[in-house]
C-alpha cells in the first residue's frame, strides 16, 4: 500500500486543525494539513454528523446501529 505524502514537502505525518478564517463560510471547518510544513491537503466538517445523528436518535428512543 502506498504511503500518503505532502505535495509540498513530502512529509508523511498529517494533523487536523480548526480553520480560523474561511471567507464566505458560515460553518466551522477543520483543515487536514501536513504536520511538518502546514500545507493544507483537505478539509473536514468540524462536527461529526453521524455521531450527532446517533445522539438525536437516542433521545428519540431509536437505535440506528445493531
Amino acid at each position: 500500500m502506498a504511503t500518503s505524502t505532502c505535495p509540498k514537502c513530502s512529509g508523511i505525518t498529517f494533523e487536523m486543525k480548526e480553520a480560523e478564517r474561511i471567507k464566505g463560510n458560515a460553518y466551522r471547518m477543520m483543515f487536514i494539513q501536513c504536520a511538518s510544513c502546514g500545507a493544507v491537503v483537505g478539509t473536514a466538517d468540524f462536527f461529526n454528523a453521524p455521531k450527532l445523528l446517533e445522539k438525536i436518535a437516542a433521545k428519540l428512543g431509536l437505535k440506528l446501529f445493531d
